[in-house]
């Protein structure tokens, strides 16, 4: 890949190296000021360090490359003459320009936009949304920022998270706002799942029950804090076939859904723990995004999984993704997986909904690393980190949610395994499993014991 040149006012070095021709600008305006600091740290390491953090002359947040790869143990070549750099760990290799919007993986192979980096203060700085990019595509783990604490943090959530965001939820269900007296508005339940223009199958989706309006008054601790109803998603269906096989015979339909009903077995099987699980379809019909929205919605559910099959143009792509929400996509693949499933609904609607579903994002993101962590540790698959993007279906359902690309369907090698039923046995299993080891984490929690009492 050929990057785009910017005519360039930063001074060429030679050999003297990166330390030496940073040197230069270690007296530029800009750098002096109050110093402001973030931390950097793992989830189940004890070690953490402070590094500073840098502001262009616009004010814009970075922070130091050298001094984030330090920590996390990777190697850094910079040339000041081409201005590349080469960021490795183990056989994981990045290359970006800096100024570029873009940085190029080598395995595989692809590429992928991030803020640029650039020379702020006199160090190479990224920005902390490029960190999360870099850093977990190199060490194949989840990296996210947390702005109100200033923190970059590598690994899954803590146990310690799900427990604050569950207090904070029993004070406000403690203590529900008193909404203002409105007119009572009659909502329907949906007709036929007939989408404008558009013939519908032999077979419909069944009717949804009598609606319920989710959010009117605070939902009790016990609904809130109860994993219970499960909601199981398989992605597309009847006139739908999502991805084809490499032989374009087999589809996404057929394999999403033997694995999801799979999925369904395992947990009723669970009948001790009173478990109710639900399907969004239980055959091969058609069913509207919005439909599995407002299925789950209705149903109350506590969990929302959408089991899908990935497909890309190179038959090489293989692994499997587990995905949260989040309005910006983790990168460009993850961009295409979003736009792929969402389809006509790509307009996700309002910024409301965006913050509804911000509450739900912690524990989003611990289910997604239960069920990667199992999938990882019992399959022989290549795993991929656990990712965000702009799901329709995510977004618009009332709980903790995730979608699980189990394979690509597009690689022969794959397309088998997705046809195997001993191979989907194992992977619906480990899905199962990691759901109900959420369940265990959230329900182990002492605030959420209180709150069944």
């Amino acid at each position: 890949m050929k990057y785009l040149r910017k005519k360039s006012f930063l001074p060429t070095f030679g050999s003297w190296g990166l330390g030496a021709g940073f040197c230069f600008f270690l007296f530029s305006p800009w750098s002096i000021g109050a110093e402001e600091s973030a931390a950097l740290k793992y989830t189940y390491r004890p070690e953490m360090t402070q590094i500073s953090i840098l502001h262009d002359i616009k004010g814009k947040v970075y922070l130091p490359l050298m001094e984030v790869a330090k920590f996390y143990g990777l190697d850094v070549q910079f040339d000041s003459q081409t201005r590349r750099v080469s960021l490795s760990k183990g056989k994981n290799l990045i290359k970006l320009a800096l100024s570029q919007p873009v940085f190029m993986t080598f395995n595989p192979e692809a590429s992928y936009p991030v803020d640029p980096a650039e020379v702020v203060s006199g160090q190479l700085g990224i920005s902390p949304e490029a960190a999360e990019d870099l850093v977990g595509t190199l060490l194949n783990i989840n990296v996210r920022f947390l702005p109100e604490q200033q923190t970059l943090i590598a690994g899954g959530i803590r146990a310690d998270e799900i427990k604050k965001e569950i207090l904070a939820e029993v004070q406000k269900a403690k203590n529900p706002p008193v909404p203002p007296k409105q007119p009572t508005i009659q909502v329907q339940s949906p007709g036929p799942l007939q989408e404008s223009g558009e013939e519908q199958d032999d077979k419909e989706a069944p009717s949804l029950p009598a609606p319920q309006r989710i959010g009117e008054n605070a939902p009790s601790e016990r609904q809130v804090y109860r994993v219970r109803r499960i909601i199981i998603d398989p992605g597309h269906g009847g006139r739908d076939c999502g991805a084809r096989g490499f032989d374009k015979k087999y589809c996404e339909k057929e394999a999403a859904f033997k694995i999801a009903q799979r999925v369904a077995e395992l947990l009723r099987e669970n009948s001790d723990q009173k478990l109710e699980i639900f399907m969004t379809r239980t055959s091969d019909y058609f069913i509207s995004l919005k439909y599995r929205c407002e299925f789950a919605n209705r149903h109350n559910g506590d969990v929302f999984v959408s089991i899908h099959c990935n497909s890309n143009p190179k038959s090489k792509s293989t692994g499997t993704e587990t995905y949260y929400y989040s309005p910006r996509p983790s990168n460009r693949v993850a961009t295409l997986a979003a736009a792929r499933e969402n389809g006509v609904n790509s307009d996700l609607g309002s910024l409301l909904a965006d913050l509804h579903q911000g509450t739900y994002k912690t524990r989003s993101q611990r289910l997604a690393f239960e069920v990667h962590r199992l999938i990882r540790d019992r399959l022989k698959q290549h795993i991929r980190h656990v990712q965000h993007a702009p799901f329709y279906v995510l977004r618009q359902v009332d709980m903790p949610s995730i979608l699980v690309e189990t394979a690509f369907i597009s690689n022969p090698k794959e397309e088998v395994k997705l046809r195997d039923p001993y191979w989907r046995d194992h992977i619906a299993k480990s899905i199962a499993d990691g759901i109900l080891a959420y369940r265990d984490i959230v329900e182990s929690t002492s605030e959420n014991q209180q709150a069944r009492r």
